[in-house]
């Protein structure tokens, strides 16, 4: 059962925020239920305990991939809000390593239950967006543009039940769009 959760929150149809967190703790339980299963099943007590020691030694592997992999992204902070039919566009200021990275994120809900997809994703020392906006009704256009500099537009959809953007612009040079 463990290892359906795992998956399920490692695929993140409905891109809650805490799906990360959530399939890094989810693999590790299922890393130590598996071994303790699989060290059970041995007769021989030699055996046993290497399979109990192969399954730690994963977990432990994992603890530390996760770790890493949950801390690269560095603090957070919400630079601007732009609020419109129950949704809101979120500019984040991010690190990469030294570099501030700038993002933008669409977001809806609170609580456990919050989604957050990435729209915008800029480069290492770019400068943010100069203007984040929903296209038209948020409701039923379900569109939203970023204006990341001069002739610089990008614009994405979303699903309203997942949050699924589409799609999300991730730009190739600073210099240009």
């Amino acid at each position: 059962m463990t290892a359906l959760l795992a998956a399920f929150t490692a695929v993140n149809p409905f891109h809650l925020a805490w799906g990360g967190p959530a399939t890094a703790v989810l693999v590790g339980v299922t890393i130590a239920l598996i071994t303790v299963a699989a060290a059970v099943v041995p007769r021989r007590r030699a055996n046993r305990i290497f399979t109990a020691l192969i399954g730690v030694v994963l977990l432990a592997a994992w603890c530390a991939v996760s770790i890493v992999g949950l801390r690269f992204s560095g603090p957070q902070r919400d630079l601007t809000v732009v609020e419109g039919g129950g949704y809101r566009l979120v500019v984040v200021e991010g690190h990469a390593f030294v570099d501030v990275v700038y993002s933008v994120h669409l977001r809806r809900g609170s609580g456990p239950l919050t989604q957050d997809s990435l729209v915008w994703q800029g480069l290492a020392e770019g400068a943010p967006p100069a203007q984040v906006r929903f296209a038209g009704d948020p409701a039923t256009d379900r569109a939203v543009e970023v204006v990341a500099g001069p002739g610089c537009g990008y614009r994405s959809t979303f699903d309203s039940l997942t949050l699924g953007v589409d799609p999300v612009h991730r730009p190739l040079r600073l210099d240009g769009c």
